[in-house]
């Protein structure tokens, strides 16, 4: 059941998608101190593996330090190059792409090539810039924040403890993308908070509108969610042989301003969507099933079909939905309407709510 009957208004105008000036206010109210979700455990699961990416337009690397998850500025002390533009590898230690200086764990200038030029030179004298780093299940997270809240804080006790629970050790990360989307950051998780276009972009996937009487909408100041007792067809058959209690539910979760977890009784797909332009934005997005429980031969057999399964028809459905952001990017642009919601696209309402008190 959802909790307006009838239509809303669109809170945010056309410009907020677009203008600059707006944009600058969201990075520095919504995302310039919180925790930005960016790999996850199994991409760091050996001591050198790292990552590399833009946080708000911050080069970052991520590396696991002997067992110990870090996180640095991707950029050499020496004279300011990225160490590595690699988006992930495995290295012993942290060396600078254009001059060989190397880090050791905790960003301090352990190895100077030529060092007699740079005299007085310390061993340790210069350092990276470190971020705080924190886990979660089996995200990783990155603040920018000096201090601040810590990650269990920011996002919130329901947040964190639905995270721990479908992205637990049970499942097992199946794939994981990085999805460019040509438009404001606001549009792909306004896209995902609401079943009115999967009629239009979703024939093929989702298929249908659900009843609103399969759906359940939580409304929150941090957060909403979704649950229908009506998931597609194809995966009610594949819970009732996966699990041993299956709840045969789809669940939508969103925790302010842009983490999206999506989960049945066999998948989890978690997706950070990262502003990168007024008009430009990122994901990440990162795809689990679940282990199964009980007969256990059934899913020794099944296991490669299922998790080549959903990893088929998510990335499916993430691409369908990036297909049509660009034009919605395009008609904001042009726009002199003020627009309208209805009740089924509460959850963007709300949301949209969230923005408009944060930069208040």
């Amino acid at each position: 059941m959802w909790v307006h009957t009838g239509r809303l208004p669109h809170v945010l105008a056309p410009h907020c998608y677009h203008a600059p000036e707006h944009h600058a206010r969201e990075l520095a109210a919504l995302f310039a101190g919180g925790w930005h979700g960016i790999t996850t455990r199994d991409a760091l699961r050996s001591p050198g593996d790292f990552i590399t990416t833009e946080v708000i337009g911050e080069p970052v690397l991520v590396r696991n330090c002997d067992g110990e998850i870090r996180a640095f500025q991707n950029v050499c002390a020496h004279r300011h190059s990225l160490l590595t533009t690699r988006p992930r590898g495995t290295s012993p230690r942290m060396r600078c792409q254009y001059h060989g200086w190397e880090y050791d764990a905790d960003g301090r200038s352990l190895r100077v090539p030529d060092a007699r030029s740079f005299v007085p030179i310390r061993r340790g004298g210069e350092c990276l810039r470190r971020f705080r780093v924190a886990t979660l299940g089996q995200l990783v997270f990155v603040s920018l924040a000096e201090d601040g809240p810590s990650l269990r804080d920011a996002l919130g006790e329901p947040t964190s403890t639905l995270i721990e629970q479908v992205v637990s050790s049970d499942y097992r990360q199946v794939a994981a993308w990085t999805i460019e989307h040509a438009a404001n950051w606001k549009i792909p998780v306004e896209n995902a908070l609401e079943s009115y276009h999967i009629p239009e972009v979703h024939p093929k996937t989702f298929r249908k509108l659900s009843e609103a009487r399969h759906a359940t909408h939580t409304l929150t100041a941090s957060f909403t969610a979704l649950e229908s007792s009506a998931p597609p067809s194809q995966l009610r058959w594949i819970a009732a042989r996966w699990r041993r209690a299956p709840r045969h539910v789809y669940a939508h979760h969103h925790a302010f301003p842009s983490l999206l977890l999506a989960h049945t009784d066999i998948s989890s797909l978690a997706q950070i969507v990262l502003p990168t332009s007024p008009t430009t934005s990122r994901s990440h997005a990162f795809c689990f099933v679940h282990g199964g429980d009980g007969r256990q031969l059934l899913h020794r057999a099944l296991a490669p079909v299922v998790q080549r399964l959903v990893e088929r028809y998510t990335r499916e459905v993430l691409r369908e939905d990036n297909v049509i952001f660009a034009s919605v990017q395009r008609g904001l642009a042009a726009s002199g309407h003020p627009g309208v919601i209805g009740a089924r696209e509460e959850r963007v309402h709300a949301f949209q709510q969230y923005v408009a008190r944060a930069l208040a």
